[in-house]
């Protein structure tokens, strides 16, 4: 066994987020909690790495050899209880994480559809722009999620794996409610995650979130007013975003569709093959904060 999460400071919730965080970035986890029903069943469609529960939670195959409880959670996918002996901890394997593998949004489920002006349109624009350009594979983990219109293939690849993003918001990789966001990224962290940036979009601060940061990652808290734009530099920031009114300057335009990407109803390629504003836009300045031209002020 990798890893043994009895930390009292955090709730049983928040410890079986902790111990998602390390099994979907492939590390091996005892959890000592009795956690929800309604997170139990998020944390059951999220295995990779074994995940152990003690005591044995109702309808979950219980175990009380360790090794045989770590072989079956890894076979099956699935989280197992456990009520031996707790076990001594070593390191046996390098985190990695790869969204799609096995099968498509692996951890990531549903979300809010995305209207003209929807609120994290901005934010999911920044997350893009801030990230793609890095030669590293970064987990994003929130909250909240747009649900994109894309569909995409699996992957097989076990090494930490990027993917090409089609539109704006496929930038969350981790969305499993009711578990939450900081305590899942806590857990990514703890497990010693190195090939890129680890980001929590979370809905308001709490201790997870500041021991998230503490050990090197960066949290954006929903409920706070601030500038996202500030988050790579002071590692942790509010959200809040002005609306104004856009306009395209054709002159400055690569025709790259970036700002398509943001998949809003209120943009599209004109004739020419540089974007318009529709009069549907609400000024909300997503596609302007995806434009490395400048050619949406």
């Amino acid at each position: 066994m990798e890893f043994v999460i009895d930390d009292p400071a955090y709730g049983d919730d928040e410890r079986l987020a902790m111990a998602v965080g390390l099994s979907i970035t492939f590390r091996q986890t005892l959890v000592k909690a009795g956690p929800s029903r309604e997170a139990l069943e998020a944390a059951k469609e999220s295995v990779w790495g074994a995940l152990l529960i003690s005591p044995c939670p109702p309808n979950l195959p219980c175990f009380n050899d360790v090794e045989k409880a770590i072989d079956h959670s890894e076979i099956f996918s699935t989280p197992v209880g456990y009520e031996g002996p707790t076990p001594a901890t070593t390191w046996r394997r390098v985190s990695t994480f790869n969204k799609h593998y096995m099968k498509p949004w692996r951890w990531a489920k549903e979300g809010e559809r995305l209207t003209v002006g929807h609120s994290l349109l901005p934010l999911m624009a920044y997350l893009y722009r801030e990230l793609k350009t890095l030669n590293a594979v970064p987990i994003v983990v929130s909250d909240v999620r747009l649900q994109p219109s894309t569909t995409t293939p699996p992957d097989y690849m076990v090494v930490p794996t990027s993917h090409a993003i089609n539109e704006i918001a496929e930038i969350v990789d981790v969305y499993l409610p009711p578990l939450k966001a900081s305590a899942l990224a806590l857990g990514i962290l703890m497990g010693g995650y190195r090939a890129g940036p680890v980001v929590a979009l979370v809905k308001t601060r709490d201790y997870a979130t500041q021991r998230l940061v503490e050990m090197g990652g960066y949290a954006i808290v929903l409920d706070e007013p601030g500038d996202p734009r500030n988050l790579f530099k002071s590692r942790i920031a509010g959200y809040s975003y002005e609306k104004r009114l856009y306009t395209v300057n054709p002159a400055l335009c690569d025709k790259c569709g970036d700002c398509l990407k943001t998949a809003c109803p209120a943009i599209a390629p004109s004739h020419a093959g540089t974007p318009q504003i529709l009069p549907t836009c609400t000024g909300c300045g997503a596609c302007a904060l995806v434009c490395t031209r400048g050619a949406i002020q």
